[in-house]
């Protein structure tokens, strides 16, 4: 049942934010969709740039001051230090807020960022950007107390709020790049308040504020996280900067980003599993339970995401046709590269949390930002050369050399724990009925490619239980949380 002051366990944690990120992944891809099928190309590609925008700054204000925040709920033992944590924090996020919305607003000026954003447009992005700064740092909060149900809740509803509001400014006020900014903003401010409330009885009231603790940690692991938010963003907004002088159309960058919803959704996907074990692994006493920990989450990447990758790589003419309308079908090829990309940043994203878990925030620090450094020349050179395929190839080329660099990293602190050949020899044998079904979908009309993916995702499901790749326990598990999840019925009264 849910409650949103309960502490949970990783399991019964990952299993809530996986329903969360369910929940978020259909409001945030509904969206993009109808917005597709409701804009022409050019606006549909507008509202894709502020998109983008909105959301790199949503990950920056969350980058640094909410994951110090988590640390140090994690780790502290007396409450006043929490206390005086929190305080710096909110304070401190919301002043990285306001200065980042001035960033924002003096690029839009100079720069035209988004096209066609007028004066109340973009006041409205930088009134999302300081409320923002709030809920982000009060989910960081949450997830440090580990009350997932309270972050989920937080998240969903602010999502649920920004589509909703979206959709109707859009379809009904008939206003577009200035419909998804207030929808955006709307979204940000409920979400704000659904943390306070969830965390009334854990907010400070006025005191000291551990400045030197919090801003350090902040500061630490902002570049990192903040490089890895980067290389999710960069490219999109460097498709329209970039390419605006080098004939790439708003057209353009709209397949362009109906390409990255469908292609990005895995990262998501892992995101939710790092953050349920983020606590434990920075609790964990021996390298060996770190290994174990981040093993527990990352084993569901090819149990779980690569065979829905594997859609979007034999099939994208498919999966377009089945979400977009008929002129987003020629990003097929953007859509295999994008996926290629997304399979290592989300590889780099879990390494990055279970690192930074453990303190080696100096080395992240070094890193990642030589990941986004790659990416952004490969974007100057390949932008002008191939357009929108140019920019995917620079994301997949950055987004693997964060996985290399982080992995490596992780190699040499805690070791590397590689599958007997019995166990690898089984992944290939659950998977081959599902790529011969790929190819034959591949080759038939749309409806019906949809029944034969499907056939052929039901068919793994069950050689991956049957093979043991999936284990009995995991799926009781699955199935003894569900039910726990379940409200309980009430007794009838006489």
């Amino acid at each position: 049942m849910l409650s949103l002051t309960r502490q949970r366990s990783a399991a019964a944690g990952g299993a809530v934010l996986m329903l969360r990120f369910g929940l978020g992944a259909v409001l945030n891809y509904s969206l993009g969709v109808v917005l597709a099928w409701m804009l022409t190309p050019s606006q549909f590609g507008a509202v894709s740039v502020l998109q983008n925008v909105l959301f790199l700054c949503s990950a920056l204000l969350s980058a640094g001051f909410p994951w110090a925040l988590t640390g140090v709920i994690v780790q502290a033992e007396a409450r006043l230090g929490v206390d005086a944590a929190y305080r710096a924090a909110i304070v401190g996020n919301l002043g990285f807020g306001v200065m980042l919305a001035l960033v924002v607003v003096g690029a839009q000026v100079t720069r035209n960022v988004v096209p066609g954003a007028s004066v109340a447009t973009v006041a409205v992005m930088a009134m999302t950007i300081a409320v923002t700064s709030m809920s982000t740092t009060l989910q960081g909060a949450l997830h440090g107390e580990r009350r997932f149900d309270g972050l989920s809740f937080v998240q969903t509803t602010g999502i649920g709020v920004k589509v909703a509001l979206t959709l109707l400014l859009v379809s009904l006020v008939h206003l577009r790049v200035g419909g998804a900014a207030l929808g955006f903003l709307g979204g940000a401010i409920v979400a704000a308040a659904a943390g306070a409330w969830a965390l009334r009885d854990r907010l400070p009231r006025r005191g000291p504020m551990a400045w030197r603790v919090t801003t350090t940690r902040a500061l630490s692991m902002a570049v990192a996280t903040s490089a890895i938010s980067l290389i999710l963003t960069t490219d999109v907004v460097a498709l329209s900067l970039v390419g605006q002088r080098h004939g790439v159309s708003a057209g353009d960058v709209a397949t362009y980003q109906a390409a990255a919803v469908l292609a990005r959704a895995p990262y998501f996907v892992a995101e939710a599993l790092s953050s349920a074990v983020f606590p434990f692994i920075a609790k964990a006493e021996t390298a060996a339970a770190v290994r174990s920990w981040f093993l527990a989450a990352y084993r569901w990447v090819p149990l779980a995401l690569v065979p829905l990758q594997l859609i979007l790589l034999v099939a994208p003419g498919t999966a377009l046709a089945l979400f977009f309308p008929a002129p987003y079908e020629q990003g097929a090829d953007i859509l295999r590269i994008l996926s290629i990309g997304t399979l290592g940043l989300l590889t780099a994203d879990m390494l990055l949390k279970t690192l930074y878990a453990r303190d080696l925030t100096t080395s992240l620090a070094r890193r990642v930002p030589i990941a986004l450094m790659i990416e952004v020349t490969a974007l100057i050179v390949a932008v002008p050369r191939w357009g929108a395929v140019g920019a995917a190839a620079a994301f997949a080329v950055g987004s693997w050399a964060a996985a290399g660099l982080l992995g490596h990293l992780f190699v040499r602190q805690y070791g590397a724990s590689w599958p007997t050949r019995k166990v690898a020899m089984r992944y290939p044998l659950a998977l081959a009925p599902l790529v011969v079904l790929l190819a034959v979908a591949g080759a038939v009309p749309e409806w019906p490619a949809v029944a034969v993916i499907a056939v052929g995702l039901a068919l793994y499901a069950v050689t991956a239980v049957r093979v043991r790749l999936v284990r009995h326990e995991d799926v009781m598990r699955v199935w003894t949380v569900l039910r726990r999840l379940r409200p309980k019925r009430r007794a009838a009264q006489a």
